[in-house]
């Protein structure tokens, strides 16, 4: 008998990695593993393209950020017009309704995003490539990409054995890559037989079209090695076989998920009837120690969304007679088609149906009205289901509209509100913070470019409970700027790109004196941070101040602020013999993430800097070092430092290797 011990369908799940156990009777159990990228690794090299990867690197860590990745350009829509939503290509990637929680995208997001990006005339396969890990060492069944710019860029991908060897799992064949978003998931070689947590993606060599943007990797392996049952037919050839029952695409030999509304159908389908297709192989040959420099680390038993894929071809002599011999001696209880009895969800209470509910993306919930059960519909209204809401990208007003007019009788409790690059108007969003603006604390008004002067003036009216206020890059003049200064909860500040006068900055800090981020762009003078030290003594983080008009006056003052754990500086200007603010940073002992630009950084600065026992993330950009050799003290001296960034750094790569080998906790990343 069959048993799975989690659910295979997880559509709208949202955390990783997910484990699901497959018992097959008298042989035992196997584990399949769906995992997103845990961690990365960027060689250095010597062009420009460095920043190519460079790019990919951070962003593909964990699952895809696009909200319905499958759901290609549109969402299903629940407004009644699903032309709604039909987007262009290059909108897409930043399009999102959705009520999932922020994340905090940190420094180097927008350090990335804000640099332009270079193709490379001379590049070789020797170095163009990302090394990526996963959470748990597995067999590799499928490795899925989600490529969202210039696909087909991606022409090896290798798997790392135990002796550190890379051994091919696929290499690019003839294809015509459509220009669009896509899941690729190529078929593998077959059998993979040493389990892996590191994969490497190589790619194209002398592109000239746009950089490549990877949204994430998904590695989909067994904790043990399984065999399909017919000794004559590879596990890619039997996931085709299977996929031609669910996918349309199943002709496109190329990608296993052409068609990504039924990703990964087919392996859910091989877990569901596993005895029938597959028997786990259990030789003793394959039971090797992983070893330590894999550094397994035990994954833990998470839920994840549905996305999964095949792989290859031949197998051994070895393991195809040991296979043929399991098949054999292979023995099926007539209880095996039995199945476990299934709770009814309609037989819970509406109590718990809200708890599960929760965990439903935005879309999910939408669907729940057109299920044919009314205590369904009017749960999936309920308002605590929509304490968040984001609204990203969306350029029509007339669809603005009727997006606010759908939510407002479901946003009584609303928290979190995110209109980033959104079009509006103005009167419309007025009224919807009028009905559900009472209980918020958390508003992005990012890019937006209309008029906000009425808006300013209901959020100091309405919304008293705001803790973070993201106005970057709007027009809004002091006038309005002077709304705010009602308002005395606020904890996150972001004014980057606006034109803010000191005054009028300097009276919103006095009146909330919670204050533990602030972000802002221009010039900043010592009276701004004299406001910091004597109202915002809890503030923690300080994003792209310029220190030009920095004195020991304003430095020394700041020293208040004794809870600081991430600063960013541009130092432009900024005088090479003044060394306050270094010895500021070396004073501050929960000081973990620091962003300097346009620096000269002398023996005695670098003295300072390796004072950050704490360090965790350091990042350089166009800064000059006295003596080149001297960048180590920064490794010797921050134990706990674990990403170097260096950007427009003179630093070779012979050094950098060095570094990797006796530092290996530090990932390293250089672009010149």
């Amino acid at each position: 008998m069959t048993t799975h011990n989690k659910p295979l369908n997880c559509e709208s799940c949202r955390q990783y990695p997910y484990i699901c156990r497959i018992s097959v009777g008298e042989e035992g159990s196997v584990n399949f593993v769906y995992q997103f990228v845990k961690k990365i690794f960027v060689p250095t090299r010597r062009n420009r393209q460095n920043y190519y990867t460079f790019y990919i690197a951070p962003r593909i860590i964990g699952p895809p950020h696009v909200l319905n990745y499958i759901e290609q350009f549109h969402l299903p829509c629940f407004f009644g017009d699903e032309d709604y939503f039909r987007l262009r290509k290059d909108d897409f990637d930043r399009f999102d309704i959705s009520i999932s929680p922020w994340q905090n995208e940190g420094f180097m997001r927008s350090f990335i995003d804000g640099t332009p990006w270079y193709t490379a005339d001379h590049m070789t396969n020797e170095n163009n490539f990302i090394d990526i890990e996963f959470h748990e060492a597995v067999y590799p069944i499928r490795v899925s990409i989600y490529e969202i710019d210039n696909p087909g860029s991606v022409i090896q991908i290798l798997a790392q054995d135990s002796n550190n060897h890379w051994i091919q799992l696929w290499d690019e064949s003839s294809q015509i890559v459509p220009q669009k978003l896509r899941l690729f998931s190529p078929p593998l070689s077959h059998p993979c037989d040493f389990k892996t947590k590191m994969l490497r993606l190589v790619f194209k060599d002398n592109s000239r079209k746009s950089y490549t943007e990877l949204e994430a990797v998904m590695l989909i392996g067994t904790s043990d090695l399984i065999l399909p049952r017919n000794p004559n037919e590879s596990l890619s050839n039997l996931l085709k076989r299977i996929n031609s029952m669910y996918s349309p695409h199943h002709d496109d030999v190329h990608n296993l998920t052409a068609d990504s509304k039924s990703a990964h159908l087919d392996i859910v389908h091989l877990q569901r009837n596993f005895p029938e297709y597959c028997v786990i192989y259990k030789s003793e040959i394959r039971r090797i120690n992983y070893k330590s420099n894999l550094k397994y680390e035990k994954a833990s038993q998470e839920v994840i969304p549905g996305y999964v894929q095949p792989l290859g071809q031949r197998y051994s002599r070895r393991i195809l007679k040991s296979h043929s011999n399991c098949v054999n001696n292979m023995k099926l209880s007539s209880d095996e088609s039995k199945e476990l009895s299934r709770c009814s969800l309609s037989a819970l209470p509406n109590e718990i149906l809200l708890k599960i509910f929760k965990y439903l993306d935005l879309v999910t919930l939408c669907r729940m009205n057109e299920v044919n059960n009314e205590r369904f519909d009017i749960l999936s209204r309920d308002s605590l289901l929509y304490t968040r809401l984001n609204m990203r990208c969306i350029k029509s007003e007339k669809y603005m509209c009727d997006i606010f007019c759908y939510f407002t009788p479901r946003c009584k409790y609303l928290q979190q509100l995110d209109l980033t690059e959104s079009n509006f108007d103005v009167n419309d969003f007025v009224n919807f913070l009028d009905n559900c603006g009472r209980r918020l604390t958390h508003l992005r008004l990012r890019d937006c470019y209309m008029d906000l002067n009425p808006v300013l003036l209901k959020i100091s009216e309405t919304c008293k409970n705001l803790k973070e206020l993201d106005l970057s890059f709007c027009r809004i003049d002091d006038e309005e700027f002077l709304y705010l200064e009602g308002l005395n909860n606020l904890e996150h500040i972001n004014f980057s790109g606006t034109r803010i006068t000191t005054e009028c900055l300097c009276k919103i800090l006095h009146n909330n004196q919670r204050l533990r981020e602030l972000q802002l762009t221009g010039i900043i003078h010592d009276v701004v941070l004299i406001e910091l030290a004597n109202s915002c003594r809890d503030l923690e983080v300080i994003d792209s101040l310029h220190a030009r008009s920095f004195t020991s006056q304003g430095i020394n003052a700041l020293a208040n602020c004794k809870n600081l754990q991430k600063v960013n500086f541009n130092l432009d200007g900024y005088p090479v013999t003044d060394d306050s603010l270094f010895r500021l940073l070396s004073s501050y002992q929960n000081l973990q993430e620091i962003y300097l630009d346009l620096v000269v950084l002398t023996d005695h600065r670098l003295e300072l800097l390796a004072q950050c026992r704490h360090l965790k993330k350091l990042y350089l950009d166009f800064v000059k070092l006295d003596i080149l050799d001297n960048w180590s003290v920064i490794l010797k001296q921050c134990p706990k430092l674990q990403e170097f960034y260096l950007s427009n750094c003179n630093i070779s790569n012979q050094l950098v290797n060095q570094w990797k080998e006796r530092y290996p906790h530090v990932s390293v990343y250089t672009y010149r």
